[in-house]
């Protein structure tokens, strides 16, 4: 009797103190992962939140980058970090939903490691040149591509990233033989591009944006059903005879077991970061699209795409040990 009395006040004390703990959230920094390194359309997105965010919650937000594999060894670090509340995590649909059907064996599980706090944009993927390639439009790229199979190559920022699989996409629709080369960030891409050490490459408009501005890369295509309004120039694919859509999403996740209501707090402020004007203008300016939602929108934002993704992505055969 006694010993099951001594557990019951135990698990009270557990209860309290968590509870506690979780009002005070937050009473110090938090550090926010992105997978990617600096300088990309990733940072710039969390930058363009950021301080919104910081305000909303009283303490500072400091922005570690840990780059590599994709995002994998940044979503690996979150998803181990303590379930405090301290620590966010980038989320992406390559590391929630594209990585699953592109590795054998992931060290996260993005539902069972993760608990989803909302999305923040999404962006359409453009096939981009460097501005001296001969090719004006996506079928005298193709046509390029066709007479030199297997020589011509692709930057993508990471094997299995949304990046990567426009291409793959883009060479199932079309049948061209071109090879991806994976480098660490859009940043790196853009660079690459540029210089015309690869041919091609894939990024969203923040990304490309300055780039495209400064006339040093070419958009071709961008892989959206109309074309966007900030480059009302380029066509889609479907107008140059390709049918695809590909798109990012990008959003905030923390670690499982954090408690709800810090979820929840955390959530309610990113949403209302979104609303601001000076927020809303800045993204939609780059191009993206703003979407809002609750953890639980998000959770089933990601099963919805794990279940439209994944199969398609196993069929493309794309495979990383």
């Amino acid at each position: 009797m006694r010993l099951a009395l001594n557990l019951l006040l135990a698990a009270a004390t557990l209860l309290v103190s968590h509870g506690a703990a979780a009002q005070a959230w937050p009473n110090k920094p938090i550090r926010w992962i992105l997978g990617y390194p600096p300088g990309g359309g990733t940072e710039f997105i969390a930058r363009t939140v950021l301080n919104g965010l910081s305000e909303r919650l009283g303490q500072p937000i400091v922005i570690e980058n840990r780059p590599g594999a994709g995002a994998i060894i940044g979503a690996e670090v979150a998803a181990k970090s303590a379930p405090d509340g301290y620590t966010i995590f980038m989320a992406d649909n390559s590391t929630f939903v594209l990585h699953l059907g592109v590795y054998p064996k992931l060290p996260y599980d993005p539902l069972r490691d993760f608990i989803p706090v909302g999305t923040i944009v999404r962006g359409y993927m453009m096939l981009v040149t460097s501005s001296e390639t001969r090719a004006k439009t996506v079928q005298e790229l193709i046509a390029d591509i066709r007479s030199q199979p297997g020589k011509l190559n692709n930057a993508s920022n990471g094997i299995g990233t949304v990046h990567h699989l426009a291409l793959e996409v883009l060479k199932q629709r079309t049948g061209i033989d071109i090879v991806n080369i994976p480098f660490k960030g859009t940043a790196a891409v853009a660079q690459e591009v540029i210089s015309g050490r690869v041919t091609t490459g894939f990024l969203d408009l923040s990304a490309a944006r300055g780039h495209l501005a400064g006339g040093k890369l070419r958009a071709l295509a961008v892989a959206s059903r109309t074309r966007l309004a900030e480059l009302p120039g380029v066509p889609t694919f479907a107008e140059s005879g390709i049918d695809m859509e590909v798109f990012f999403w990008q959003g905030i996740a923390v670690p499982a077991n954090t408690p709800r209501d810090i979820v929840n707090r955390l959530s309610a402020a990113l949403q209302d970061t979104l609303r601001t004007p000076e927020v809303n203008k800045r993204l939609a300016d780059a191009g993206l699209e703003i979407v809002p939602t609750t953890p639980d929108q998000m959770a089933q934002l990601v099963r919805s795409d794990q279940a439209f993704w994944v199969p398609l992505v196993r069929s493309l055969n794309i495979k990383v040990e």
